[in-house]
């Protein structure tokens, strides 16, 4: 889209179409370039904090974003060059398939102050009021177990189920995509109960154990505090960049503490929707932040 906006601006100089193309490449590519390391750097603290997936996460995000760049930059314009040397195009109408708008956000700006405002005191009062239950096993510790039935099963003949047997405060995950896949995390081991309560109430609907992974109370604030860093680190560097990139820290500052907006504003969601905070959610978070920032450099520009 910034290529294109870029080409369209030469062409309405009357530039030649060549000159156009060549010169619209040059000046989106600076845009292009700091957005997408802007991402690359959230990636690294995803990578240098994680662990197991959420590395391999870090690294296919990485990848994605450099066989993006290279396609942006390199591909798409000697396709373009191509079609110009062979005489196969004369001119390059700029399609638009969406037309301007014509929404005076910056007018509104107060009822979209207050929006953010009642998201983010709402996830914060959820996140106090919720204490250690607000976060996952990853970061409170406890068990995960994970199973799989040959035939969907009822969340909610589950948790009743579990209910009868003490463990009521067991949380209970399924996936729209695929129902017959259940996790269930607590906070202490208690897989054999739940196997015997399956085994005992679900008896029509057989099931295998995928897997039984136990975090401990220590490994989970060590978790926690690498999140924070993670995040941390991320905005601080971003910060720095942007700031000499642009030579002017205030937008600098600006664009973290939109950027900082979009990620409590994400968090405070997952919360008031009832789910827990793990190591996947921190890893959303920060591919969140990868990409609003990228957003906001491309403004800047």
């Amino acid at each position: 889209v910034l290529i294109n906006e870029r080409i369209r601006e030469e062409l309405k100089s009357g530039r030649p179409l060549l000159t156009a193309i060549n010169n619209g490449y040059h000046k989106a590519f600076s845009a292009i370039f700091d957005s997408n390391l802007t991402t690359i750097i959230a990636a690294f603290f995803l990578f240098q904090f994680g662990t197991g997936p959420i590395r391999g996460f870090a690294v296919t995000l990485v990848i994605g974003l450099l066989i993006s760049m290279y396609t942006a930059i390199v591909v798409t314009r000697t396709i373009l060059e191509l079609l110009l040397a062979g005489k196969l195009i004369k001119s390059l109408p700029m399609l638009s398939f969406i037309k301007p708008t014509k929404i005076d956000f910056i007018g509104k700006r107060r009822i979209f102050y207050a929006l953010s405002l009642i998201v983010i005191i709402l996830g914060m009062l959820a996140l106090f009021k919720k204490g250690p239950g607000a976060y996952g096993v990853d970061f409170a510790g406890g068990q995960l177990q994970e199973y799989k039935f040959q035939k969907p099963v009822q969340a909610e003949l589950l948790r009743n189920s579990l209910k009868e047997v003490g463990l009521a405060d067991a949380s209970i995950q399924q996936f729209k995509d695929n129902p017959e896949v259940v996790i269930i995390r607590t906070s202490n081991d208690t897989a054999n109960q739940v196997e015997k309560v399956f085994k005992d109430k679900i008896v029509d609907n057989k099931f295998d154990i995928l897997r039984i992974e136990k975090v401990g109370p220590v490994v989970g604030q060590q978790l926690r505090k690498k999140a924070v860093m993670a995040i941390l680190f991320a905005l601080g560097s971003i910060l720095v960049y942007v700031g000499f990139r642009f030579k002017h820290f205030d937008f600098a500052f600006a664009g973290v503490v939109a950027l900082l907006h979009d990620v409590v504003v994400a968090a405070g969601l997952v919360v008031l929707s009832g789910r827990q905070i793990d190591l996947l959610i921190v890893t959303a978070l920060l591919t969140i932040a990868g990409y609003s920032i990228n957003d906001t450099i491309v403004i800047y520009d």
